[in-house]
């Protein structure tokens, strides 16, 4: 069983019949995902790993190479400017901080996912070589810069990207063919986009969205706190009303040449 000191953020189905306490629960999220036809043989890149729960995903599914990238330091988080300061030391009271969940789910389930201390802004070619596969999980609404955190994908991306992404229910519903976003809509996220925003992100970073899977909701896991409540919005703008959870949706794109 996963240690109970740390604060994990992914729900992660273990062996001996537990899982990890995650604050969210995306154990039903591959099934809304537009995969590649196949992922056997192929070699897979998820960028912000966290606790690996894509990671793991995409080796379930026959991947033969799967590298995890993350940060393994707490300063280097595109923190606002109201939680620089603080930020780095919250990480470590909370016990959140990125490689050593993965470590203990890796080992749990006899995973041979290799995992490298990374920013997504660092990733190079020249070091990391290139992937069939990048996947990017719940990652874009924290970053400062989602486009360069895209076109750093792109640079490493030979086949295919698969965006995973929380999207804005209200921005999704009154403004839903224009790219938009909220500004701060949390307090750990810079922005959430709509789901024509998203896809507007992708298409300036020099991909071709190819699919788009259906409106879905991620709820909280099982290491969420109780008063900490996610709005029924979402639920109810992915045709689950009741359903409390963020909205989320997920692509599939390839790198494309530049236009004109």
């Amino acid at each position: 069983m996963p240690s109970a000191r740390r604060t994990w953020y992914h729900t992660i189905d273990l062996p001996d019949g537990g899982a990890t306490p995650g604050w969210f629960d995306t154990r039903q999220a591959p099934a809304h995902v537009p995969w590649p036809a196949d992922l056997a043989g192929s070699r897979c890149l998820d960028v912000g790993t966290f606790d690996g729960f894509w990671a793991f995903e995409m080796e379930r599914r026959g991947a033969a190479h799967v590298v995890a990238v993350d940060l393994d330091d707490p300063t280097k988080i595109d923190w606002a400017y109201d939680h620089r300061a603080r930020g780095p030391a919250a990480v470590e009271e909370w016990g959140s901080g990125r490689g050593p969940g993965f470590a203990e789910a890796a080992a749990a389930l006899g995973s041979h996912v290799e995992w490298r201390p990374r920013s997504v802004y660092e990733l190079d070619p020249g070091r990391d070589g290139t992937f069939d596969v990048v996947l990017c999980g719940a990652l874009l609404l924290h970053l400062r810069d989602p486009v360069l955190a895209l076109e750093r994908m792109r640079e490493v991306c030979s086949r295919h990207l698969i965006l995973v992404e929380a999207v804005d229910p209200l921005l999704d519903v009154v403004a839903r063919k224009v790219p938009c976003a909220r500004l701060r809509p949390e307090s750990d996220e810079w922005w959430r986009v709509n789901t024509a925003g998203l896809l507007t992100m992708a298409d300036t970073a020099g991909f071709e969205v190819v699919e788009v899977g259906p409106r879905f909701v991620v709820p909280h896991g099982p290491g969420a706190p109780a008063d900490h409540k996610l709005s029924a919005l979402g639920g109810l703008v992915a045709g689950r009303p009741g359903q409390r959870g963020l909205l989320t949706r997920a692509l599939r794109a390839r790198p494309r040449p530049p236009r004109g």
